[in-house]
């Protein structure tokens, strides 16, 4: 088993101890009942938990920080992802923020690179892995045909039958099986994915 594979076991296992997650999609998407009652934490506080138990997603943590306003403190995706409107999260794993850097000529990729960007940067990026509605896997990936779906950035990314989605910059993105789907936030859904979705041609 590659190093991949052993971290999403790892964060499948310290999810299942945060959040009880009553049923994940398999890599074919069968066997994917919706979780019924959301989850005791936010999606930012799932992180959170995530990020304190294995350290996984210090470069998504850290990222969505470069966004607080140093005088209110206020933090607008944080906002989103803590607040009562429920919202589906595509939240890419170390690795994936790892490899962006690492593709933009970044020496020695680092959680607290990810504010090198600039802010405006930042946010488009975060909020094209955000959308409306608590959506888990048999409504993001149509059994059947291409799907398009709007993100918060106002970009579209398409998800196809065999679980891929597609974003403006062309790449292919896969959710990180297994458990990285329909983990159930009281306030939406996280699918972990393998890649930082792009809203633009880079």
């Amino acid at each position: 088993m590659n190093t991949h594979s052993i971290r999403a076991h790892l964060i499948a296992g310290v999810l299942a101890g945060v959040v009880a997650i009553p049923g994940v999609a398999d890599a074919k998407g069968k066997n994917s009942p919706v979780p019924g009652k959301p989850g005791d934490q936010n999606i930012v506080e799932i992180a959170s938990a995530v990020n304190e138990q294995t350290g996984e997603f210090a470069y998504l943590l850290a990222a969505v920080s470069c966004l607080t306003d140093p005088v209110t403190g206020d933090n607008p995706v944080v906002g989103v992802l803590t607040g009562e409107d429920k919202v589906t999260l595509f939240a890419p794993t170390d690795a994936a923020f790892e490899n962006l850097q690492t593709a933009l000529g970044v020496e020695s990729p680092a959680p607290d690179k990810t504010c090198d960007l600039g802010a405006e940067t930042v946010a488009d990026v975060l909020t094209y892995h955000v959308t409306d509605g608590r959506r888990f896997s048999n409504s993001v990936f149509n059994k059947n045909r291409p799907k398009d779906i709007e993100m918060f950035n106002g970009e579209w990314i398409t998800t196809y039958p065999d679980l891929t989605i597609n974003d403006v910059a062309g790449q292919t993105i896969t959710p990180d099986l297994p458990g990285g789907v329909n983990i159930n936030a009281s306030n939406g859904v996280i699918h972990i994915i393998d890649t930082v979705m792009l809203p633009f041609e880079v």
